[in-house]
Order: C-alpha cells, then sequence, then structure tokens
C-alpha cells in the first residue's frame, strides 16, 4: 500500500534546504511500488518527477505533479567474470558515499568519490565525477524501470550514453520515464592511484611521506572538499554549480592571451576545459554585494558554490545563477551552464 503524502515540504530532502512544496510525495523501495506508484499518477493525470537524494536539486516553492523517491538498499560484491576485479551492485537509494566507505573495506577504485553528497541513482543519472574520476570510468550497467513501457531494462554503459555531468536518464525528453533501480560497478584489483588533480597530487608531494593506499587518498579528497565546500548539514548548497565550460582550444589560448591566471584543463580533441570558478572569481561574484541575491549568495571560499545564505528561495538561486551566466559571457564570451535540475514550477 503506497503512502501518498500531499502538500509535501521537500526543504529537508534537498541538500539546498530551500523552501518547496509538492503536490503529492511518495518513497518506494520496490519495483512493485514503483509502478503502483506510476499507476496512480497517470489515474490522477499527474506529472512524474523523480527525486533522488537532492544533492542536485534548485527546488522552487511549488511542485506539481507526484513526485517519486527511489529508496531501493542493498549492496553486493561479487567477483569479475575474469577474476580481474571485484563487481559491486548497490540500491539507487544507498548513499554515494556510504557506498565508496564500504567499498574501501574490500577494494580500491572509488575513492576520489568520497564524500560527494546524494545517492547512487542519482549518482548515474548526473554521471557524478571529482577529483579525475568520473562515476562512468567504473561503470558496468544498471537495472532499470522504464515507465513509457512498463519493463525493466539493463543499461550498459554505452546505452546510458554519459558525458559531462549527462547521461541519456538526465535528457529533458526523458523526464519521468525511466528510473535507476541498482547499479553495478567495477573495482579493479590492480589499484592505481588517480592524482591528476593538482591540489590532490599535491597532497602526496608534500614531502610528508604519507603511504599511497585507496584509503589515504579517500582521506586527502574528503579534506579537500571539506576546505572548498560547505558542509551540507551547516550551509545549503547543491556542490559545484556550474559546470566548467568546453571550449576550442584556439578559443582557450585567445583567453590565456589576456588573462595569463586563466585556469585551464587540457581534455584531447582539440578542446580545453575551463575552470568556471575561476571565471565566475574574476568577474567579481565572490565575496561581494554583486554576488548575492535574496537569500542566495557565491560561497565565500569557493566561486563555483552557489549557497543558501538564509531564507534563499529558487527565484533566488536562479537569478542569481542568471547574473553570473550573464557576466561570465559578456566578459568571456563564455557560456556556462549549471549542473543541478531545477525542480517545480
Amino acid at each position: 500500500m503506497l503512502n501518498i503524502e500531499f502538500d509535501k515540504s521537500l526543504e529537508a530532502l534537498t541538500t539546498f534546504g530551500l523552501p518547496s512544496t509538492a503536490e503529492a510525495y511518495v518513497e518506494v523501495d520496490s519495483l512493485d511500488a514503483l509502478r503502483e506508484a506510476f499507476v496512480f499518477a497517470r489515474e490522477k493525470g499527474l506529472r512524474v518527477r523523480l527525486l533522488g537524494g537532492g544533492a542536485n536539486i534548485v527546488s522552487m516553492p511549488h511542485v506539481s505533479g507526484l513526485v517519486i523517491h527511489p529508496a531501493m538498499r542493498g549492496i553486493s560484491f561479487a567477483e569479475s567474470p575474469e577474476n580481474d576485479a571485484l563487481l559491486v551492485t548497490a540500491g539507487a537509494g544507498e548513499s554515494l558515499d556510504g557506498l565508496v566507505r564500504e567499498t574501501l573495506k574490500r577494494a580500491g577504485g572509488l575513492e576520489n568519490l568520497s564524500a560527494i553528497p546524494g545517492s547512487v541513482g542519482g549518482a548515474v543519472v548526473q554521471n557524478v565525477g571529482a577529483y579525475g574520476l568520473e562515476l562512468a570510468e567504473r561503470f558496468v550497467s544498471a537495472l532499470v524501470y522504464d515507465a513509457q513501457n512498463d519493463e525493466v531494462r539493463t543499461f550498459d554503459l554505452e546505452a546510458c550514453d554519459f558525458s559531462y555531468r549527462m547521461s541519456v536518464f538526465k535528457r529533458p525528453e526523458n523526464e519521468g520515464r525511466f528510473v535507476v533501480l541498482e547499479a553495478t560497478l567495477r573495482l579493479p584489483k590492480a589499484w592505481a592511484p588517480i592524482l591528476g588533480y593538482k591540489t590532490l597530487a599535491e597532497r602526496f608531494a608534500d614531502g610528508s611521506g604519507r603511504e599511497l593506499t585507496p584509503d589515504s587518498v579517500a582521506e586527502a579528497v574528503r579534506a579537500i572538499r571539506a576546505e572548498k565546500l560547505p558542509d551540507p548539514a551547516e550551509i545549503g548548497s547543491a556542490g559545484s554549480f556550474f559546470k566548467n565550460p568546453i571550449v576550442p582550444v584556439v578559443k582557450a589560448r585567445e583567453l590565456l592571451t589576456q588573462y595569463g591566471s586563466l585556469v585551464t584543463y587540457p581534455i584531447g580533441g582539440d578542446r580545453v576545459k575551463l575552470a568556471a570558478g575561476w571565471l565566475i572569481d574574476a568577474c567579481g561574484f565572490k565575496g561581494t554585494s554583486k554576488g548575492r541575491r535574496g537569500g542566495a549568495a557565491v560561497y565565500d571560499k569557493h566561486a563555483l558554490v552557489l549557497v543558501n545564505a538564509g531564507g534563499a528561495t529558487g527565484e533566488d538561486v536562479v537569478a542569481l545563477a542568471d547574473d553570473i551566466v550573464r557576466a561570465v559571457q559578456k566578459r568571456f564570451d563564455v557560456a556556462l551552464e549549471p549542473e543541478p535540475v531545477f525542480f517545480g514550477d
């Protein structure tokens, strides 16, 4: 029996902590419950919206339709057929950080994703990444409910069509259609640290002589995140708010000629990734009145992060994000794209 809640507050269910009320809300922890929720939505003529761990959401004051929160649990391990990796399968409702901690008891491979808030299901949808590793690089498959055809499907790496902070599940045309039930990731037995991220590499090149292990890398990642990003339990945010823009190498060289301190990351194929935080900071948004709209503000420790400085609304966040996008476009002729999903009406 579904427990449908009406006029449900979503404020405590998202890391931004913005005031928001869903027309209807239900938590489901099984495929049968999920199917029943979709039947209810069709019968009542309600649009379906999916809410995972709430870590990548900017919620508006009113969210029409039925909000479904997948809460499937469970973590299991198995040897790969080739016996060269450990396969871990986790329910969509498991926390991503909880999964990382659990895998570290057995194998390395996910340590660079330590301390990222949100659920496993949301991590697949978003193709989360941090400190040199994207989830797609460890991905094997996902068990997915296709509401359009009322069937359970297995999506392999190719079918997910992962790209930078994107997947087939996040495309606007698929909203409310695909629900990730569980995901399987591959942890190579031949572990090798990923230290391409400059500040992470510096932690192991400072002369401290610390041993390089999955646990020590995870510890370093957690320390770096704590220094740069606010704790959602204390300051509401959605983490990094904008994607690092990718431009042709010619454009990057042009900008570097004018702005020698611009932070860039060559990614091959005549493309260069620019540090969105640097662009925003250069436009004067960090630590100034310019970087505030109502209760929304640019975080004083990292220009890439927008925070709920107290009493912020979804409209405040949208207005501030728009200010930043326009300023960066005008000064650098570079388009910024938000990472979070704008959730509601």
